[in-house]
């Protein structure tokens, strides 16, 4: 099945979200939540499937691109973790200090982002079983394209939370839904893109595809996943996942066609963010707001919205400021007119090349200086990284509805890791992989590589992309320190399950240290 492209502006996607978060608040309990057409009844009261298919894969997609916001789980993901941090500026980005309490790890059971987060992902997966329900009468391809975004949600909600609840499509509301534990619900999802996977109704399309395709969870990006999965095995169960899957679906990813993009086009490396997603190395992106990648980064004055940034740490892990020996970083502020693409620093200039200066009068320059304080700030303070390029005539971000997820360095990068962590191969297999990485952004080949080594190879390339807290955990990082951050309890490397939801189900325990 093909899925029909959805454009969203910023306003829609806005209401999207608020609609979206309604029908969640009741989703601790997972009671289902029936409009429209999305589901039936049959005179006996029980399921009767879903009104349609096709729309109801479309429903699901849709909750799926809900992770293009800034905030919730994109928040989890990225701001807990050392690759970004949301200051507050005067009294701009205080917000109660909801984003404060993910960076110095003090959130609690109440936190609005974690519920949220929980939600969101909670009742996809129960609309994904819906539609999954023999009653739905759904086809091949699109029962296997459920699957896997069933497996997609629920992945989360194991990283996030260690337990996944489940309810049945004939559970009444009297009926607390099961708790699947780590194992438990490690195996499902494994069962799920296994499955689906194996069915051959998934799409086998490879790079340089039109995005309505890229869209698609097809082949490619099932494959991602499991591989995901695997490599996270011990941290997600204690358990080690099987590094040689990891490798064979990586390699199977590169069958389909999907290789390191050379970045010959107008932007260079960045040309892998590009409005039209022409390339060799996206595998699956998002429908939803690319925007939410770059306007929070900019100042007023550049059009965004001015409150996060990127930890100073992180682009000195390049051990260089010229972009001739690293491409990442991108070229300084002096050097573009408009907004550049990468680590922005240095004076920022409008598209005609004349001085930005903030709302104070002073030269808009982002200094490469370590952070001193979350609460305290001016509007100047903080690197910024940009890693879309598009630009409207003005030299303003003018972005795509493209949020790219899925893309093949980072498969490369994660197949270097297996090999390290036991799977087949040397630890030349890996360096391969890594030099291939670091050759295309023009960096100096590396003469070794060790498994230690791969965090913060990782965050040279894969910063601000959703993987940094996983990533953390992962390497037994996220408890240590960083800008900003002291160290913290080993138990937040779980969120807390919600308080209505331990309150709704006890079914659920807390986890530890809540």
């Amino acid at each position: 099945m093909m899925r029909k492209k959805n454009f969203k502006n910023q306003i829609m996607q806005g209401i999207g979200v608020v609609v979206a978060l309604l029908v969640a608040q009741s989703c601790t309990d997972l009671e289902p939540q029936f409009g429209d057409s999305v589901s039936v009844e049959s005179d006996s009261g029980a399921f009767g499937g879903v009104a349609n298919a096709t729309n109801a894969l479309e429903t699901l997609y849709n909750g799926v691109e809900n992770m293009g916001d800034q905030a919730n789980e994109y928040a989890l993901m990225e701001v807990s973790a050392d690759g970004i941090a949301v200051l507050t500026r005067g009294v701009d980005w205080s917000d109660n200090g909801i984003w404060r309490t993910l960076h110095n790890h003090t959130w609690d059971a109440q936190h609005n982002y974690v519920r949220t987060a929980w939600n969101n992902r909670n009742a996809e997966v129960l609309s994904a079983t819906q539609l999954l329900d023999p009653a739905s009468g759904a086809s091949g391809a699109i029962a296997a394209q459920a699957r896997v975004l069933r497996a997609f949600n629920m992945f989360w909600i194991l990283d996030w939370f260690g337990k996944v609840p489940f309810r049945g499509v004939n559970d009444g509301v009297d009926v607390n839904p099961e708790v699947l534990e780590s194992q438990a619900a490690f195996d499902f999802i494994l069962d799920d893109l296994n499955t689906a996977i194996s069915s051959g109704n998934l799409s086998s399309h490879g790079p340089n595809s039109d995005s309505a395709t890229l869209a698609q969870a097809g082949e490619a990006m099932a494959r991602m996943l499991r591989a995901k999965l695997q490599l996270n095995g011990e941290a997600f169960t204690g358990s080690a996942g099987d590094m040689n899957a990891v490798i064979s679906d990586v390699n199977a990813i590169e069958d389909l066609g999907y290789s390191l993009d050379p970045g010959t086009g107008p932007n260079g490396y960045f040309d892998i963010w590009d409005l039209d997603v022409t390339n060799t190395e996206v595998i699956w992106i998002m429908d939803t707001f690319a925007g939410n990648r770059m306007w929070n980064m900019l100042h007023p004055n550049q059009g965004g919205w001015n409150g996060f940034v990127t930890l100073t740490e992180n682009f000195r892990l390049f051990g260089t400021e010229n972009p001739a020996e690293d491409a990442r970083i991108g070229l300084a502020g002096p050097d573009v007119n408009g907004v550049a693409v990468g680590y922005l620093r240095g004076q920022q200039l409008d598209a005609s090349g004349a001085i930005i200066q903030d709302r104070q009068g002073n030269n808009l320059v982002f200094e490469n200086e370590l952070l001193q304080s979350l609460e305290v700030n001016n509007e100047r303070t903080g690197l910024r990284l940009i890693k879309y390029p598009q630009r409207g005539a003005d030299g303003r971000p003018n972005p795509s509805n493209n949020a790219v997820f899925f893309r093949f360095t980072d498969a490369v990068l994660m197949r270097a890791e297996a090999t390290l962590r036991g799977g087949s191969g040397s630890p030349n297999t890996a360096l391969v992989d890594v030099n291939n990485v670091r050759t295309r952004a023009g960096a100096a080949p590396l003469g070794s590589v060790a498994l230690d080594d791969m965090l913060d190879i990782r965050m040279r390339e894969l910063n601000a992309e959703n993987w940094r807290r996983q990533d953390q955990v992962r390497f037994g990082a996220f408890a240590g320190t960083w800008e900003l951050k002291t160290v913290t309890e080993e138990f937040r490397r779980k969120y807390p399950i919600p308080a209505d939801a331990i309150a709704t189900n006890p079914n659920l325990t807390q986890n530890e240290g809540y």
